[in-house]
């Protein structure tokens, strides 16, 4: 499979490269998803939630009780409760997703992003007490190492400059489709009034 160059390094045949890029297609749906979740669900789905929710007053109050007053087991069952029944939700919506009840799905996943959205208000606020918890350290920190490796990784930065690329030609076209709609439909006004 590897074949040797005595002028320089050794190069993996031809066959080697198409297995590898052929291992590397799950990862790269996979990290394709991530990167929509990211883009689209993410950046104009859940963060408009935080900016709306995060407005009401109650819900400051509630953020401050986390992080000045409630004891670290308390915050611990307040932050798990909505994150498990937000992980049991994604789950089902990823089963009916499987099943191709894509609708369905959507509107189970919708409800997943209020629960998501408390879960990180309250991890945030009370993000010290939550790390006083040995466990949760390691997982916290084991976590977020997986996502800087991920971003890290150079499949990652292929695939979402790939996915960039494509967002900003499909919305590029996508606007000057609707510039030419508005320029005919007032051209066409325009000659029914002469």
């Amino acid at each position: 499979m590897i074949s040797n160059n005595k002028d320089g390094p050794i190069k993996p045949t031809k066959s080697a490269q198409i297995l590898r890029r052929i291992r590397n297609i799950p990862f790269i749906l996979l990290i394709f998803l991530y990167i929509l979740f990211e883009e689209f669900i993410w950046n104009n789905a859940v963060k408009p939630i935080i900016h709306y929710i995060a407005a009401f007053h109650i819900y400051q109050r509630f953020l401050d009780y986390i992080q000045f007053r409630a004891g670290r087991f308390s915050v611990l069952i307040l932050f798990m409760v909505p994150f498990a029944m937000g992980e049991v939700i994604g789950t089902a919506s990823a089963f009916m997703a499987a099943q191709l009840h894509l609708i369905s799905a959507a509107l189970l996943y919708t409800m997943k992003i209020p629960l998501i959205v408390i879960a990180l208000g309250i991890l945030q606020s009370g993000k010290e007490k939550l790390l006083s918890f040995w466990w949760f350290a390691v997982c916290y920190k084991w976590v977020m190492a997986q996502i800087d490796k991920l971003h890290a990784s150079r499949i990652y930065q292929q695939v979402k400059a790939t996915t960039l690329h494509l967002r900003n030609r499909y919305f590029t076209r996508s606007s000057y489709l609707k510039r030419w709609i508005i320029h005919t439909y007032h051209r066409i006004r325009y000659s029914r009034n002469k």
